[in-house]
């Protein structure tokens, strides 16, 4: 796994060259080659984006332009290749140019056979964005769950790109059906994490939910919900005191439940 300032990335490395799962921010892409070039002198091959927020996709042009092969969710595609606008950070993020788009995309999921290891790749329902995929390389048992999954901070939900809670509730469910308690679990922006706390994440989730759509049905308003404090008892956990507030997490969450 390769942290940055980015999402991380997850390398294989084996007879048939690199196999990546991310590529954080163009500017960071030479550091990403270096890295990976004092373990092969093997060239990157395959470079699997799990969403199309630029901190997991921003080096796809440079590596696209070495020749990798870019692979994603249709979904991803599409969002790559036009003006994305996200009302939470109140900003637009331009295209890709076509060679930064995959050039392989899936609907449901595909497997690739690679390094030895049965690599498959499965879309999930709406959570994160409308695109997330998870990344399971089921002979070495390490799976890359994105932006999906982090056991330090409550989750973004793009509401602007399709995200929604009860599908990163079904994604979570599904995450852990697929591994076991041996599992290594690589997330967006975490440390290696595992099937407990996936599944502790999972019930956070489903609790908080619950919460705001009971108040929700007996009709308070947002600002009710927000000051009635939902997250409280998950906050020393989840909340790192960074980008996503206990307050946007709320916010989220209501406004995936009111659409």
């Amino acid at each position: 796994m390769l942290q940055g300032s980015g999402g991380n990335i997850l390398v294989s490395i084996g007879k048939d060259g690199a196999f990546i799962v991310d590529d954080q921010f163009a500017p960071l892409t030479v550091k990403i080659k270096d890295a990976i070039s004092k373990i092969t002198d093997k060239p990157i091959k395959f470079v699997i984006n799990t969403h199309w927020h630029p901190d997991h996709t921003g080096g796809n042009e440079n590596l696209g332009e070495t020749g990798a092969l870019i692979i994603s969710h249709d979904n991803v595609r599409k969002r790559l290749s036009t003006e994305q606008v996200s009302d939470f950070f109140n900003r637009s993020v331009p295209p890709l140019s076509e060679k930064g788009l995959p050039i392989i995309t899936f609907s449901d999921n595909m497997t690739i056979y690679q390094n030895d290891d049965e690599i498959k790749i499965v879309h999930m329902d709406n959570g994160h964005t409308d695109g997330d995929s998870i990344v399971y390389f089921t002979k070495n048992n390490v799976i890359h769950v994105s932006d999906d999954f982090s056991d330090k901070s409550y989750p973004f939900l793009d509401i602007s790109s399709g995200g929604t809670i009860d599908g990163l509730i079904s994604a979570l469910k599904t995450i852990s059906s697929i591994i076991n308690d041996e599992t290594k679990v690589v997330s967006g922006h975490s440390e290696v994490s595992n099937k407990t706390k996936i599944n502790n994440f999972g019930n956070m989730l489903v609790d908080v939910r619950n919460h705001i759509n009971q108040m929700i049905n007996e009709g308070k308003t947002l600002e009710d919900i927000i000051s009635s404090h939902p997250t409280s008892k998950y906050d020393k956990v989840y909340y790192d005191h960074t980008k996503i507030k206990p307050q946007d997490f709320v916010t989220h969450i209501y406004q995936s439940l009111k659409k």
